[in-house]
């Protein structure tokens, strides 16, 4: 239902003046018409009426209901936005946003307007707040549960304007080993977006698909029929970038790294989840199973 549409359906003064019209044009024809006929035209002007009323109900009905889901929606978002403003409160420099590129054609996550950077918050502590701002959606992974030991554990934050100008917010929870040279060795990151539509909504989810350099991306399922798709770093194979937050410190700026690593990448519930992992373990098959598990949990929690 467009807007031209909606306006038109809230004003019903313009459909209860007409209906009052065809009502009294009835009436007239009735009195200068045979008595004999007048009942059928009464019986022919009631039936009008009431189809005209009913349809003006309905219609109003579906219009109140979009309307209400639509303020809620709004509502909603602008309390979270409140939250998150008041855990992320320091804005820093940052100019490149983080995104799948094997789904960017999808989300469009790779062209946002007018991003703002802020600086992570640190620990897992702090990861459960930002979690809770929203609500069932996301479950923090207990550094305990990792096949590696995380000594930086921390959420970043970047928000944009969405298409219809509501606020967009990508929230980054970064379990990360850095060796003493400043390297990253091992880690797992979830991103996590808020978006207005299903990116994945035209792909095929009964099979495995493909990206445009021929490594296969297998979907792993997440609950019912929500895939959860799964690029595999092939050895050999030609591969794209992941790209992820980092921090400067001294220039109190948010860096776009890039790295070699597997990903998961799914829609559920109004969120793109985006994950990268990068481990060194000799049985990858394990550690695969091991990461496909932690990431259901990251999203479903204890709905697994």
């Amino acid at each position: 239902m467009d807007k031209h549409t909606l306006r038109e359906l809230k004003d019903i003064s313009v459909h209860k003046e007409a209906i009052i019209r065809n009502v009294k044009i009835k009436i007239n024809e009735e009195q200068s018409s045979p008595k004999r006929h007048r009942w059928s035209y009464r019986i022919v002007t009631l039936t009008i009426t009431c189809s005209v009323l009913l349809f003006v109900a309905l219609q109003l009905t579906k219009y109140d209901i979009l309307q209400m889901t639509t303020d809620t929606s709004q509502i909603e978002g602008k309390e979270v936005s409140k939250q998150l403003t008041d855990l992320f409160n320091i804005e820093v420099k940052g100019s490149k946003v983080t995104y799948s590129q094997y789904f960017q054609t999808a989300d469009r996550l790779n062209d946002r307007k007018n991003p703002k950077f802020y600086e992570p918050v640190k620990g897992f502590e702090a990861m459960q707040e930002v979690a809770a701002v929203l609500g069932n959606n996301v479950h923090p992974i207990d550094p305990k549960k990792l096949p590696f030991k995380a000594n930086i554990q921390e959420v970043y934050a970047v928000t944009s304007e969405m298409t219809d100008g509501r606020l967009q917010h990508q929230l980054q929870f970064t379990y990360l080993q850095k060796a003493l040279s400043g390297k990253d060795q091992q880690f797992a990151i979830f991103t996590v977006t808020n978006v207005d539509s299903n990116p994945l909504a035209n792909y095929d989810i009964t099979h495995d698909i493909s990206d445009f350099l021929g490594n296969s991306i297998k979907n792993e399922g997440l609950i019912g029929e929500s895939p959860l798709f799964h690029p595999i770093v092939t050895p050999g194979s030609g591969r794209l970038s992941y790209f992820y937050y980092d921090f400067d410190i001294k220039n109190k700026k948010v860096r776009l790294t890039s790295n070699e690593a597997n990903e998961l990448y799914t829609y559920y519930n109004g969120y793109v989840f985006h994950v990268g992992y990068q481990l060194e373990h000799a049985d990858q098959e394990d550690m695969q199973k091991k990461m496909i598990e932690l990431v259901k949990e990251f999203i479903l929690g204890n709905d697994l």
